[in-house]
């Protein structure tokens, strides 16, 4: 019964009615063809090992890349996230009867809930629960192709049926996504809901990736050609982010710069309020930077800056961002947050500072705090707010943290 009630609450209810709709028209396909194409071929031993395998290597890959997951899905702002674990879903529809490439699925969102999502409260769960289903779809349309497909496991048209099906796969993925968005903002931007080409790229190589899984299992020896197309496509995305995170990092402490900051808080507060949730900004001045300067040189002063900077990324949480915003300015965005809870940071984050030994002495920290919707709609309106809140605390004294006005009762 608690449950029921949980269910009912969910916010979906309050969604458009196409939206509903075409919901729970994707969950119930999901099942009906999970369920259809389990009597494909039956769950054996060796299948039942290959999963176990499978399974603790997602498992491992989940508890090694929580904090780089929830960065992507801030950064994907309101267009498609795809998660990396499409690794091991895509290694299980190739190497596990159709029963337990499903379970692999269910395995993998079951596990990102409990240890990601649920946790950070960065998904809702009818939204977790349609993102599975779209993979479950996803899946159930690849094992089809390699089940119609004709030729023997070694011979080279095997190659080109893996393809297909990861390219089934990935599309209708990709296209179910993209439909529920556009269902819910008709308005929105073509761009911000198909997404940006890195992820599908970095969805091509977690296939390539799948690959690979899949020869370790099983072994074929013409799916190894699949290693150098892994080879490629992640050494294009990693020169392609090397250069990205040159454009998006201040040299000086190697924190976001003002412009890529700027960015992703952006993409942050739209999700943010896209759930209905509370979204806070703190805006911080090193107190006396120019008697710094002054009296010690700019050299002492870049030295400085990197300890403030080293200590601020060090008291805030895993998902939140931090950049420098100019001079002696730092900036940090803190998705899913209360008042009270935004104001306990700002305090940790003066303290730590007050606690530096750095060669000019003991420095500080004015900090000022803002939270949205209560004060404002937008990156820039937040800013706005916390800066005037900055001042107010520099002229009350420094070395202290203020909220914006109407924050607090």
């Amino acid at each position: 019964m608690g449950s029921f009630r949980r269910t009912a609450g969910w916010a979906l209810w309050a969604a458009p009615r196409q939206v509903v709709v075409w919901v729970l028209a994707v969950e119930v396909g999901a099942l009906a063809a999970t369920a259809g194409t389990a009597a494909l071929a039956p769950v054996d031993a060796a299948g039942l090992v290959r999963f176990g395998l499978l399974g603790a290597c997602l498992v491992a890959h989940v508890e090694l890349s929580r904090t780089v997951e929830r960065k992507r899905e801030i950064a994907a702002g309101s267009g498609p996230y795809l998660s990396t674990t499409s690794v091991w879903n895509f290694a299980g529809v190739i190497v596990l009867p159709p029963a337990l490439a499903s379970a692999m699925v269910l395995l993998g969102y079951g596990y990102m809930w409990f240890r990601v999502w649920h946790r950070r409260g960065t998904m809702k769960p009818h939204r977790w629960w349609y993102s599975a289903c779209t993979v479950l779809l996803a899946n159930q349309a690849a094992v089809v192709v390699l089940a119609l497909a004709p030729g023997a496991p070694t011979s080279a048209t095997a190659v080109a049926v893996v393809v297909a099906a990861g390219a089934v796969r990935w599309f209708a993925n990709y296209a179910l996504i993209c439909a529920v968005k556009l269902l819910s903002e008709p308005r929105a931007r073509v761009r911000d809901v198909i997404g940006g080409f890195g992820e599908q790229i970095l969805e091509v190589g977690a296939m390539g990736l799948g690959l690979l899984a899949a020869c370790v299992v099983q072994t074929p020896a013409v799916l190894l050609v699949g290693v150098p197309a892994v080879l490629v496509v992640l050494g294009r995305s990693a020169q392609v982010a090397q250069f990205r995170k040159a454009a998006e990092t201040d040299g000086k402490t190697q924190l976001f710069n003002a412009t890529a900051w700027t960015q992703f808080a952006t993409h942050a507060l739209e999700r943010t309020s896209r759930r209905g949730g509370t979204f806070g900004l703190l805006m911080i001045d090193l107190d006396h930077f120019k008697r710094i300067n002054d009296e010690h040189g700019h050299g002492a002063g870049d030295v400085v800056l990197k300890a403030v900077a080293k200590s601020i990324s060090g008291g805030v949480r895993s998902g939140d961002l931090v950049g420098r915003f100019g001079g002696e300015e730092f900036v940090v965005a803190l998705p899913d947050i209360t008042a009270r809870e935004l104001m306990a940071v700002g305090e940790r984050l003066r303290r730590g500072v007050a606690t530096l030994e750095v060669p000019t002495g003991h420095v500080s920290i004015s900090i000022g705090a803002a939270l949205a919707p209560d004060n404002g709609q937008s990156v820039q309106d937040l800013l706005t707010t916390a800066d005037a809140a900055m001042y107010a605390a520099k002229h009350r004294g420094r070395n202290r943290v203020q909220a914006a006005a109407g924050l607090l009762p």
